[in-house]
């Protein structure tokens, strides 16, 4: 595989691969946010262009210094032909197998071969599905094939309001971190606080401000453009916060013009109901993550 070089080959590339929307999600919402500066730094390549069959998005090698630094050492894949495309993703400096490292895409059917590479390069993997939902005006725009059969509200499921006097929308800010990660079910070490802590600064966050002057209940968006990382503080659950909060992150993902979408743990039933009430468009592929780290 190669990397695709100058704005004019990823702007082809995000344009073709809306046409796959939504198996391409991951691939095609992190070229999105490349698209408008590449804040994390990341390279696209591809096995051949312009009728490329496989994508794969990484940080530069000058990023994936700590090998141990799995949230920095991040892979997206997208394929049209999942079941042929190991001999590509095999290819020397594509997939570097000696860290500890992330593969994510929205193609459940990439398992057996990213299984069988983890394998051939001696390295153990853990593989986390969860479901995916889009914002209804995301799913508008990007995938309106999906919603032919539902019925959309004119409000488009806003939540209730919140007690203003008490909560006071705002923004996180980088002392944040630690918060935020103690609430993050993939977190939980200093390195995926620091990945919080990028996020921050560098994407937009929502969050509610409680009595105390500290977040309560927040939302995150990460380089693929996901709203992700949310949590709220066991005392104010129960209070709609969480719904409010990720319903006003994904308005203002939508209002710069970004795809808006998230994941949720398919045993959360609490946050499928939220998306539920919300009118998030349930999408027919799923989130998948493999964590692998070497023998």
């Amino acid at each position: 595989m190669f990397a695709l070089q100058g704005p004019q080959m990823l702007q082809r590339l995000e344009k073709s691969l809306r046409k796959s929307l939504p198996e391409s999600l991951k691939v095609y919402s992190t070229i999105f946010h490349m698209n408008k500066g590449n804040p994390f730094k990341l390279k696209a390549l591809v096995d051949k262009w312009p009728d490329y069959n496989t994508v794969l998005i990484r940080p530069q090698e000058q990023e994936m210094t700590d090998n141990l630094d799995n949230f920095t050492n991040t892979y997206q894949i997208f394929s049209k032909e999942p079941k042929n495309c190991h001999e590509s993703l095999a290819g020397l400096d594509v997939i570097n197998w000696k860290q500890h490292l992330q593969i994510q895409s929205s193609q459940s059917s990439l398992d057996e071969v990213i299984q069988c590479l983890a394998a051939a390069n001696l390295s153990r993997v853990k593989k986390t599905q969860r479901i995916l939902y889009m914002i209804p005006k995301t799913a508008q725009r990007l995938v309106p094939f999906l919603l032919a059969t539902k019925n959309l509200a004119p409000n488009l499921g806003r939540p209730k309001t919140i007690n203003q006097e008490m909560f006071k929308l705002a923004s996180l800010d980088d002392t944040h971190a630690e918060l935020v990660d103690q609430f993050w079910d993939l977190g939980g070490n200093k390195r995926s606080q620091k990945f919080i802590k990028r996020c921050i600064q560098t994407f937009p966050s929502t969050c509610v401000m409680g009595p105390e002057g500290s977040p309560v209940s927040w939302a995150l968006m990460d380089q693929t453009g996901e709203i992700r990382m949310g949590g709220t503080v066991f005392k104010y659950r129960a209070q709609g916060l969480s719904s409010y909060v990720l319903y006003v992150q994904g308005q203002t993902l939508e209002t710069l013009g970004f795809p808006a979408y998230n994941n949720t743990a398919k045993t959360n039933k609490i946050v499928q109901r939220m998306c539920e009430t919300l009118q998030y468009v349930l999408l027919p592929c799923d989130w998948n993550q493999w964590n692998c780290e070497p023998w």
